[in-house]
C-alpha cells in the first residue's frame, strides 16, 4: 500500500562540497527511513544558489556558450581561505568528510566556473523527472572526476550519462536560455539563505551539512 510522499526542497550549488556530502547523507537517510516505513517515498526538487557570484557572469542572453571562463579549484580555494597552506588543510578536510560519507571529493584538481547554465540544465532535468539523478551525476563529474561541467559542452556531456535525458534537446534548451529567468529569480530569492545546502523537509527547515541520522529524525517529524 502506498505510504506518505515527503516533499524535500533543496537549495544548492553544484560546486558546494557540503551539498554533495549532504546528498550522500540524505540518500542514506531516505533508504533507512523506507526500511522503517515501507511504502514511504520522497519528492525532491532542487533550487539554484550561486556560491561564487563574483567569479564570472555568463549573462542571460542566447546563445549559451560551449565553454565559459574558469579558474582552478585550488586557486579559488586559496583565494577563499587566504593562503595555499590553509587551502591544502581545508581541502584535505573536505576529502576526509567526503570519504566518511562514501563519496570522493578531489579538492585540488580541475576547474570552477559560473554555475548559472548548470542550474538552467537542472530546470530542464526537473521537467523530465530526472533532476536528482542529473544533480548526482554533476556532483560526481565535478568533485570526483574533476571534469569541466560549466559550458554547454560540459553540461551535455554529463547529461549523456543520465538515462531519460535527451542531450540534443538539452543543448537546444540551453542554447535558447529557456530557463534563464527562472534561475535568475531563484538565485535572487535564495540570497537570504546565506549559505548552502538548505533543505525544506515537509514544513521543517534544515541548514548546512547534516548526517543521515539527523535527516531520519527530521523525516520522522515531517511524515
Amino acid at each position: 500500500m502506498p505510504g506518505p510522499v515527503i516533499p524535500i526542497s533543496i537549495v544548492s550549488d553544484v560546486v558546494c562540497p557540503w551539498c554533495y556530502v549532504g546528498l550522500a547523507e540524505l540518500r542514506k537517510a531516505m533508504s533507512k527511513f523506507q526500511q522503517l516505513h515501507p511504502g514511504a517515498s520522497f519528492k525532491l526538487t532542487w533550487h539554484a544558489f550561486e556560491l561564487n557570484p563574483d567569479l564570472f557572469d555568463v549573462g542571460s542572453t542566447s546563445p549559451a556558450p560551449d565553454s565559459v571562463p574558469v579558474i582552478s579549484k585550488f586557486d579559488l580555494l586559496a583565494s577563499k581561505f587566504g593562503s595555499r597552506e590553509v587551502a591544502e588543510q581545508r581541502g584535505g578536510f573536505f576529502a576526509q568528510i567526503a570519504q566518511a560519507a562514501g563519496i570522493k571529493i578531489d579538492p585540488f584538481n580541475g576547474v570552477v566556473g559560473p554555475t548559472k547554465l548548470v542550474h538552467e540544465a537542472l530546470v530542464y532535468a526537473g521537467e523530465k523527472g530526472k533532476q536528482t539523478e542529473f544533480m548526482l551525476a554533476l556532483f560526481e563529474a565535478f568533485f570526483s572526476k574533476s571534469e569541466d561541467i560549466f559550458g554547454r559542452a560540459g553540461i551535455t556531456k554529463v547529461a549523456a550519462t543520465v538515462d531519460g535525458l535527451d542531450v540534443k534537446e538539452l543543448g537546444d534548451y540551453l542554447q535558447a536560455r529557456k530557463a534563464s529567468k527562472i534561475v535568475e529569480d531563484e538565485i535572487n530569492r535564495n540570497r537570504y539563505i546565506g549559505g548552502v545546502p538548505h533543505y525544506t523537509i515537509g514544513k521543517y527547515e534544515v541548514h548546512g551539512g547534516q548526517d543521515a541520522d539527523t535527516f531520519v529524525k527530521v523525516l520522522e517529524h515531517a511524515m
